[in-house]
């Protein structure tokens, strides 16, 4: 049979090939039904997972790398019958934390939650340390898709962090960048000749399979702050925000409408303040301190975000109080300048507990939930919003026909400022959200039958909102097969692009489809 090799090559326990297993694979967060793969391989270390991507490209199979499962843009969904899915989730060791020289090494199967743990002793931290998906997001896959949000106002995307990647090639070769790639040397630094790591981030596993990393490691801030405005625009927020960018003293912030605060279950989940409680009061400077706050986390809940057309939500973090105070005064003068300061326990409790369960990919009454994104420059960002705000008006009528709940969220990550709309609407419950969020959670809304035209309104507006932003000149991180990418580069770095992906991998079996690029260099 054609997985013999396979098979003889990992372990029967190793290869999965049932149709239950194939066509759970065959789903994303929002994209189904897609293709079935052939079958998916369970590495349990970094060996195993070359002898994997080997055994299947000596076969003509193609090769789809997997993390968490937590993405929505076709990047682990196979584009043909002959795939194999390796899925890296058992490679989640935490190999080596350096607290001397200030790195860790990670295998790509590691949640962020898993990683945060294993650095919550030694006063170190990744500079962006995870999604709030982080309790099933892994590092491989935050590294394929790029990612953003905790710590990232200031420090940038995951990428911004990496230092080096262990990747397998199209043959099986393991192959190590930056300056772990040299002999005798510790794996501290990405500089030292041309920047092999950048080519492997971002890139949904077109040009390799990521098993390991090594991050950059800071002296976690002693103290952290928090602060939440009320906004009556959407301009008077996002100029709030670069406002508050500019000052570097943002470690993470997020703002989002009124819709959003209503419909978004992970939002929604601070209504439950009481059970936060002990985390909350762990997290303030004293004890009484935390459980006052606690408190009021408890008695606000949720509902005072809907006063305000749109709300801010803000952490700051500083060496010690003093400084603390300084930087807290000068953003809540900058939100008081463009709207009020409200209640704070949105941020409070996301940093109390940051990776909660992955609720948030359902609405509060079992909604689908898609994204879909861009980043711009900071001195762009009210042109985008009104430009967007003139785009949604015009597609209320479609949205209103299949009963599409708009919300838009926005932040900013180091110099950009980042744009997410996202649609609620209803749709078949699948077996990938019901695995992620909860089977006792989906339990209600199991028989909603699938809502195929709705769904097709959806993607057809988010193709809408990606030629929009594109012709704003906005950049979209998580491309895998929806974002456009090869077809909007210039011709020359597209050649550049597609012999690069002709050197790594001459036969296209390495995620093909991935980025937009084609066998024989036509993009798609």
């Amino acid at each position: 049979m054609a997985l013999d090799a396979l098979r003889r090559g990992l372990g029967e326990d190793r290869v999965l090939a049932d149709a239950k297993t194939r066509e759970y694979y065959a789903n994303d967060i929002f994209w189904q039904p897609g293709i079935p793969p052939l079958a998916v391989a369970l590495p349990q270390t970094a060996a195993e997972a070359a002898a994997a991507v080997r055994l299947a490209t000596e076969q003509g199979f193609s090769v789809v790398p997997r993390g968490g499962g937590m993405s929505y843009t076709k990047g682990y969904l196979p584009e043909r019958a002959d795939s194999v899915v390796i899925d890296l989730r058992k490679l989640d060791r935490v190999v080596e934390v350096n607290a001397d020289d200030l790195y860790v090494t990670v295998e790509a199967g590691c949640t962020w939650e898993k990683l945060n743990a294993a650095l919550a002793d030694t006063g170190l931290r990744t500079g962006y340390w995870g999604p709030l998906s982080g309790v099933n997001a892994t590092v491989g896959g935050a590294l394929s898709q790029n990612s953003a949000f905790f710590g990232s106002a200031l420090s940038g995307t995951v990428a911004d962090s990496v230092l080096g990647v262990t990747v397998v090639l199209a043959d099986g070769t393991l192959v190590t960048t930056g300056s772990g790639g040299r002999t005798g040397a510790k794996p501290f630094t990405r500089e030292g000749g041309p920047d092999l790591t950048g080519l492997f981030l971002g890139d949904n596993g077109a040009f390799g399979v990521k098993v390991a990393a090594t991050l950059r490691l800071w002296p976690r801030p002693a103290e952290a702050g928090y602060l939440s405005f009320g906004f009556g625009s959407m301009q008077a927020m996002a100029a709030a925000q670069v406002e508050m960018a500019r000052t570097r003293l943002v470690a993470e912030g997020f703002g989002i409408d009124r819709t959003k605060a209503e419909h978004s279950a992970s939002v929604n989940r601070i209504s439950d303040g009481l059970k936060a409680l002990g985390a909350v009061a762990s997290s303030g400077k004293s004890l009484l301190e935390g459980v006052k706050s606690a408190a009021g986390v408890a008695a606000a809940g949720a509902n005072f975000l809907k006063a305000h057309a749109y709300t801010l939500h803000i952490v700051t973090e500083a060496t010690d109080e003093a400084q603390l105070r300084k930087g807290l005064a000068t953003l809540s003068a900058i939100g008081r300048r463009h709207g009020v300061e409200i209640q704070n326990s949105v941020p409070m409790v996301m940093r109390a507990k940051p990776f909660g369960p992955v609720r948030g990919m359902l609405g509060l009454n079992g909604e689908r939930w898609v994204p879909i994104h861009a980043v711009f420059p900071l001195g762009e960002a009210q042109r985008v919003v009104d430009a967007n705000e003139r785009f949604f008006a015009e597609q209320r009528p479609i949205m209103e026909r299949h009963g599409i709940v708009y919300s838009v969220m926005s932040m900013t990550v180091g110099a950009e400022f980042f744009l997410e709309p996202a649609f609620y609407w209803r749709d078949e419950i699948t077996p990938l959200h019901a695995a992620s969020v909860g089977h006792e959670v989906v339990k209600p809304w199991l028989d909603r039958p699938a809502n195929e035209e709705a769904r097709a309104a959806v993607a057809q507006l988010r193709r809408a909102t990606q030629d929009l932003y594109v012709s704003l000149g906005g950049v979209s991180w998580q491309v895998a097969r929806d974002y456009p990418f090869a077809s909007v580069l210039k011709p020359e770095t597209l050649a550049l692009l597609q012999a690069l992906k002709r050197a790594v991998d001459p036969n296209d079996l390495m995620n093909p489809g991935s980025l937009g690029l084609r066998r024989g260099g036509a993009a798609g």
